[in-house]
């Protein structure tokens, strides 16, 4: 799908150090507690964990979205929020949760977003950046949606086009919160095979995740998030046993090898 495309892969680190975040006031509550680990380039990092763990608030805090009450994230290096928003939007790109719009814009105008940090903010698209939202619609199968309304389209197709926006922007980093939360079987597993491709090109892939097979199956490494602390970091079926997704999803969970060879569960009633 990417094979043809000319994609960013400068070589990044994200570093997360003793990282706590509380949200409030009227009401303090502390959602992450001390969390730290190291991302480069060429990683496709999956983060799981139970709902209300932390993990969106893990990964908007990795993208400069909200500031750590304590600790600190780096990017190469240099502390996140010291960096210049337009410079980090050349460096990390980040698809959120919630791909409402709010106002009706055509679907390639939407991507073309994504190539607004290298351009001025009155300059009109050159051919150039058109040609390459065009490849990245074509990589996410919604150019046929070019000429729709953003707004017309259902969850599933807006999830396509956001993440074609994403691509359009070719940073280095890309962040997804739940990119497959709205997508069919066919279309979340063509997304999983394109971020895999993206982390295999040079890019570091970082994604919150809800799919365990999908994480055991097509990330290289994976954090699992419980009540805000990074309980597990390392190899996706070393992290995903059986001892850890009991504990952090409070099941009894029994994991085995499935007919394919890969990575599976199911969960234990009795």
């Amino acid at each position: 799908m990417i094979s043809r495309m000319r994609l960013n892969t400068t070589p990044v680190e994200l570093s997360c150090q003793d990282l706590g975040y509380r949200s409030g006031p009227p009401s303090i509550k502390e959602i992450l507690k001390t969390v730290s680990f190291t991302a480069k380039s060429g990683e496709f990092l999956g983060i799981v964990g139970p709902n209300g763990a932390g993990k969106s608030t893990l990964l908007r805090n990795l993208g400069g979205l909200l500031r750590p009450t304590s600790g600190r994230v780096l990017f190469n290096g240099q502390v996140v929020h010291d960096i210049k928003p337009r410079a980090f939007a050349t460096m990390s790109a980040y698809m959120h949760q919630d791909t409402v719009m709010p106002f009706s814009f055509l679907v390639r105008d939407v991507v073309m977003f994504g190539r607004h940090p290298y351009s001025s903010p009155l300059a009109a698209p050159s051919p150039e950046d058109e040609a390459y939202a065009c490849q990245c619609m074509r990589a996410t199968d919604c150019l046929e949606l070019a000429d729709k309304m953003i707004t017309t389209l259902s969850g599933g197709e807006r999830q396509r086009v956001m993440l074609a926006r994403l691509l359009a922007q070719d940073t280095p980093m890309v962040m997804l919160d739940e990119p497959t939360s709205s997508l069919d079987i066919r279309h979340a597993g063509d997304v999983f095979l394109l971020l895999r491709a993206l982390a295999d090109a040079g890019k570091l892939v970082i994604a919150v995740m809800h799919d365990l097979r999908a994480a055991a199956k097509y990330c290289s490494r994976v954090l699992l998030i419980h009540q805000g602390r990074l309980v597990a970091n390392g190899d996706p079926e070393d992290v995903l046993h059986e001892g850890h997704i009991t504990y952090a999803f409070e099941i009894r969970a029994k994991t085995f090898q499935n007919p394919a060879g890969q990575w599976d569960f199911y969960v234990d009633d009795l």
